[in-house]
């Protein structure tokens, strides 16, 4: 292995969407913080002898377009654990997307996807290199839990305004509905730089994007996971900003998200390295 790239830990709110009276969640506008959803999707996963699956799974992850209630799950062993099941969809809006949240970082398609959140203020966060690592995650009051790996591969500037059709047959259509059209209608000038993630088919370093997942059914969801690693990387109680250690070797690198593996795995869940994007559903 050569080269290097850097470790960036970037935590976003970590509370949990609740239901809108209808059984749906709508698509989150200012008025609201972002927030993480347990959502059933169906993809692909890596567990801990290395054998991929395929078929429904659970995760939790950023969606802020709408999305459809499945169930209210239990909680037996923690208030941690998620108390919604959620089936993430869009919708087309004629009208724009004014005052909407977009969805950052983008967990659905052939790659992983991290296009804004946080690079207005932290302009370094658009010149990371290929093999850099990003996790995303939140601090909680039992530890700073884990949502979302991602191994960049390489990546495409482009102008918020002009998010929809610079970043064309890049992201799926999804991504330039849920994610493109609130950046369009919202940033407009500012400049901002797309990062697609490795896979395990096109890992960097052996590495690929991951999110911590599990075979879907029951009635109870899981935790997200605890993560710990080196402080000399890694803040403990980081709340916001976010956290960026520049320059590292490629061994370094790989050895982090080793361990990161390894934490996710050790908890009892699967790698999860596809997710099936959300269907269009009509207005």
């Amino acid at each position: 292995m050569s080269g290097s790239g850097s470790f960036v830990q970037l935590p976003h709110p970590g509370g949990e969407h609740r239901p809108d009276r209808d059984g749906h969640k709508a698509w989150t506008d200012y008025d609201s913080l972002h927030a993480r959803k347990f959502m059933q999707v169906r993809g692909r996963s890596i567990d801990g002898q290395g054998m991929e699956r395929s078929g429904n799974l659970w995760a939790w992850g950023e969606w802020e377009a709408p999305s459809e209630l499945l169930q209210r799950l239990d909680r037996p062993d923690s208030i941690h654990q998620p108390e919604y099941l959620w089936s993430p969809y869009y919708i087309g809006r004629p009208g724009g997307h004014a005052r909407l949240h977009n969805t950052d970082p983008f967990i659905f398609g052939d790659r992983m996807l991290y296009s804004n959140c946080v690079q207005k203020h932290r302009k370094n966060l658009k010149r990371l290199e290929r093999g850099s690592l990003i996790v995303f995650g939140s601090m909680k009051k039992h530890g700073w839990v884990l949502d979302t790996v991602l191994v960049v591969t390489d990546h495409a500037d482009y102008l918020a305004e002009d998010a929809r059709t610079a970043l064309a047959g890049l992201v799926p259509d999804s991504f330039l509905e849920v994610t493109g059209g609130p950046l369009a209608d919202n940033d407009t000038a500012e400049a901002f730089r797309l990062y697609r993630g490795a896979t395990p088919d096109d890992p960097v370093d052996s590495m690929f994007s991951f999110i911590p997942a599990a075979p879907a059914g029951g009635s109870a969801g899981f935790k997200r996971p605890v993560i710990d690693l080196p402080e000399a990387f890694f803040t403990k109680g980081l709340r916001q900003n976010c956290k960026i250690s520049g320059c590292l070797a490629s061994e370094t690198l790989s050895e982090l998200w080793r361990s990161i593996a390894d934490q996710v795995l050790n908890a009892g869940l699967l790698l999860g390295t596809h997710a099936v994007p959300p269907n269009k559903r009509r207005a």
